[in-house]
């Protein structure tokens, strides 16, 4: 969810990294979906990898998230025989190239992650599906786990938001007012992110959580105890039928797992809690 950040935090968000991982492959899906393809292990690309898993990211972000977190998540999960595939949202990741115009919704935020999960289901038919999301990716996470319920294995969300509708209330009243009236406004952050009618408008009237009431499958959701971002695991977990599910509170980590610290150990926990849960739950006997 959108927040007033710092200017060093929306530089990483708006920041592709040029680190590269091994056996990855830019690639586009559904005509402009860019995204990038993580195949497990190169010692291992002969075998099908454990699972395949799919990264949404958050608000305003990018495919490797704040501090790379999710290019990092994708190079251990490569080295764990995963496969990954992390997506670009439209209307969102564009940054420069489209002046900072925020034109995606809710909507097209959740066909985007089905493109992406469709992708994998076509190249891993035979392997289980996991999928991550971190902030208003976490919402964009569970959207789609309740649109494909027998389809995803596993999920884990990383500060998770909940009603997307609830966006209104972080941003400033007479930049909501400015946009509902003509259309646009600025929002003055680090660069200047240009919010659009369609896109306030296009967070309104998404019930998130009764679809989830289909969902079998695991559940992990991470959180930290500074989190801007209300609390979402009750309602998450008493609308889903999830099994196993569990919540990690890690104490003293914000939104953002003070991901652009020097000091990593938040976002090493994260990084640790994921994989683990992925060993734990995509196997035989745990996946659909």
């Amino acid at each position: 969810m959108p927040k007033l950040l710092s200017r060093a935090v929306i530089s990483i968000l708006l920041f592709v990294a040029n680190v590269a991982v091994a056996n990855e492959y830019r690639i586009n899906i559904d005509n402009d979906l860019v995204a990038i393809h993580n195949k497990a292990d190169s010692k291992k690309s002969t075998q099908t990898p454990k699972a395949a898993v799919l990264l949404i990211h958050g608000w305003a972000s990018q495919m490797n998230e704040v501090g790379d977190m999710y290019l990092q998540l994708a190079a251990r999960l490569a080295a764990k025989d995963y496969a990954s595939l992390r997506i670009n949202i439209r209307g969102e990741s564009e940054g420069e190239k489209n002046n900072f115009k925020m034109t995606s919704t809710f909507a097209s935020r959740v066909a985007d992650a089905q493109a992406g999960l469709n992708f994998l289901l076509e190249q891993y038919p035979n392997t289980p599906i996991a999928v991550v999301g971190f902030s208003l990716g976490g919402a964009t996470a569970l959207a789609l786990t309740g649109s494909n319920p027998d389809k995803i294995s596993s999920v884990v969300l990383w500060s998770s938001a909940g009603n997307p509708a609830n966006m209104l209330d972080t941003m400033p009243t007479e930049v909501v007012q400015k946009v509902m009236k003509t259309g646009q406004a600025i929002l003055q952050q680090w660069v200047d992110l240009t919010i659009t009618r369609k896109h306030l408008q296009g967070m309104q009237g998404h019930d998130i959580f009764s679809p989830l009431a289909e969902y079998t499958g695991a559940l992990l959701s991470i959180r930290g105890s500074d989190d801007y971002v209300p609390v979402q695991e009750p309602k998450i977990f008493a609308s889903a039928n999830a099994s196993p599910e569990e919540s990690v509170l890690i104490s003293g980590a914000d939104h953002i797992y003070h991901s652009l610290s020097a000091d990593k150990q938040y976002v090493e926990r994260v990084l640790t809690h994921t994989i683990r849960w992925f060993n734990d739950t995509l196997n035989e006997k745990n996946c659909l």
